[in-house]
């Protein structure tokens, strides 16, 4: 009669079986694997080959090797990788790929043959965004009857079934208040606009009008009088916000930023800022404690005057973007407050909605570039009117001014640009 193994034997082989599969568990989720040759577990990288849109091809160092949505475990070292998609612009990156650590491509394709489409018909003078990226007031002076003229707000909205949201009328243009030549100005909550008629003369008028409904001249709301104090409510209310994010800085860094910058713009999820050095300075290496996996691109800690760079808060990287022309203060206090609300009225980059991209406009072209200065691609090449782009704020669309009747008096109209 064969006697059976002691029960003791069988727990312990089952601990020991149990323990060692728990260890070859944790060990290959963090991408190490066995080497027939060394005969021992070796660690990988793991790179995480994503994009949007979905299924682009990957190709490891000019080999195609899988599609978009897919997690690689490669030896340690430095691959180039490249993502593409039939229709959209290729993405290539140097990557470096560090042991147990994940690397994400975090690809953002766009469309190689850019689809326009019109926003108004009747022209678009003077397009300004609200500071909070949902809106854009605009004039219109050519419309078919003269009750049609005045400004305008086209709301930044994506409505199901593809319905359009027509721009909405706010207030009519008169003999007595111009809205078509006004100064306008944002407040900082976007909830009202400030139209300054016939600015720095005599018979100046600062009308405060609401953008969520019609202003009738009836209830024409002329704040001149109170005009210092609104400017100043509006100011400090940017200045406790400012002071707030200034404190998400690490120390240094905060004397960077009141010592030897100027024009700070925030990403749209605060955690990278964009701005402009004033005076060289040296920023000190590893403010914070290094992220695993965070961006091996190039950077640039040595700042020279009237260069543009891109701070990353969480990564403690900070990146040369272009050289801009010095821009000094103008001496209307309106103009100062919109050049606080974005860069679109300082110079020629600002933020993609995706906060990790930036938009640089050009002469003849519209470039989007990751906010490391890799990947710059034209999405567009044509006519535009350069004093105005600005991104749909989900990231689907890019809104510009265009006219293709050169030889005419029409105005120009805004036009979108489809990324999708």
């Amino acid at each position: 009669m064969v006697k059976s193994p002691p029960r003791l034997l069988i727990v312990i082989s089952i601990f020991i079986l149990l323990t060692f599969g728990t260890f070859f568990a944790i060990k290959f989720a963090k991408g190490y694997r066995p080497s027939f040759k060394s005969k021992t577990l070796q660690g990988t990288g793991l790179l995480s080959a994503n994009s949007f849109p979905t299924g682009a091809s990957v190709f490891i160092n000019q080999k195609l090797t899988t599609a978009t949505d897919d997690t690689l475990n490669l030896p340690p070292g430095e691959y180039q990788v490249k993502i593409a998609k039939d229709g959209y612009i290729p993405w290539e990156k140097t990557l470096q790929l560090q042991a147990e650590l994940v690397t994400q491509t975090n690809t953002r394709l766009f469309p190689a043959v850019p689809d326009l489409k019109p926003l108004t018909f009747s022209g678009a003078l003077n397009p300004i965004p609200s500071p909070d990226g949902q809106k854009i007031v605009f004039a219109v002076n050519n419309a078919t009857t003269d009750v049609k003229n005045g400004l305008y707000i086209l709301d930044l909205l994506d409505r199901p079934f593809s319905l359009k949201s027509d721009p909405r009328q706010i207030v009519r243009n008169s003999s007595q208040f111009d809205f078509i030549q006004a100064q306008l100005t944002w407040s900082p909550n976007s909830s009202e606009i400030l139209a300054t008629i016939n600015p720095d003369k005599p018979n100046q008028a600062n009308i405060l009008l609401n953008i969520n409904s019609f202003n009738d001249a009836d209830d024409y709301k002329d704040v001149t009088a109170q005009l210092p104090i609104i400017i100043t409510e509006w100011n400090e209310l940017l200045d406790k916000k400012y002071q707030e994010r200034l404190l998400q800085l690490p120390d240094f860094f905060q004397q960077i930023a009141t010592q030897s910058a100027s024009m700070f713009f925030w990403s749209p999820d605060e955690e990278k800022l964009m701005y402009t050095a004033t005076a060289s300075a040296q920023i000190p290496e590893n403010l914070i404690t290094p992220l695993p996996a965070s961006s091996t691109q190039p950077e640039q800690r040595a700042l020279e005057p009237n260069n543009l760079y891109i701070y990353d808060i969480k990564e403690d990287k900070n990146f040369l973007i272009t050289a801009i022309p010095s821009i000094t203060p103008t001496d209307s206090p309106l103009s100062n407050l919109s050049h606080r609300y974005s860069p679109i009225t300082l110079h020629h980059i600002q933020w993609y909605p995706d906060s990790s991209h930036v938009i640089i406009i050009e002469s003849d072209k519209l470039i989007i570039s990751e906010y490391d200065a890799t990947n710059q691609h034209i999405v567009y090449a044509g006519p535009f009117t350069e004093s105005f782009v600005f991104p749909w704020p989900n990231g689907s669309r890019l809104i510009t001014l265009i006219s293709f009747n050169d030889n005419s008096d029409m105005p120009p109209n805004l036009y979108s640009i489809n990324l999708k």
